[in-house]
């Protein structure tokens, strides 16, 4: 349950009880053969009850292009499913590079992989399958600084899309 759901709910139950204690102080302590209606239940829209083994819905579904950057912000946190072309990419680390094809002027996204990237090829179409954060964060190891550091130097601060499933288009 998130943080916003559950206090929504709080409040919802603290309300219904404020109301109860309302209803019985102004009844007087007189006994009454009428129940107090039990709290509503409610259930979110926002967050549908998942079968087992389901796989959560992509909050963007789509290219990545110059329309998802702009509203980058709005995804964090959230599951995206991103098609564009892999710039560049580092099998050691199972990350690569997406870029807007037909837009090469758009800030390029890093994706770093839930599993290895066997398929992944520069040049290639892919559709990347991951939760976008908002800020990278460089976990490099320091035997890796000389061969790799230069590839995540460049998306520190940078939004990523991280534990990402691969597809080759």
């Amino acid at each position: 349950m998130n943080t916003t759901h559950h206090r929504h709910r709080v409040r919802k139950l603290a309300g219904a009880l404020a109301l109860a204690t309302t209803a019985a102080v102004s009844t007087g302590c007189g006994t009454s053969n009428t129940a107090e209606p039990a709290p509503e239940t409610e259930s979110s829209p926002a967050q549908p009850e998942q079968t087992p083994g389901e796989q959560p819905t992509a909050a963007y579904t789509g290219p990545y292009d110059e329309e998802f950057r702009t509203d980058v912000s709005s995804y964090a946190g959230q599951q995206v499913s991103l098609t564009g072309e892999v710039a560049d990419l580092v099998p050691s680390r199972s990350a690569l590079v997406l870029t807007d094809p037909e837009n090469p002027d758009l800030d390029p996204l890093l994706v770093s992989a839930q599993y290895a990237f066997p398929d992944a090829e520069q040049g290639a179409v892919v559709e990347v399958t991951g939760t976008l954060e908002a800020n990278f964060q460089a976990r490099v190891d320091q035997d890796d600084v000389d061969n790799e550091a230069g590839f995540y130097d460049r998306h520190i601060g940078q939004p990523y899309l991280d534990e990402a499933a691969l597809e080759a288009r």
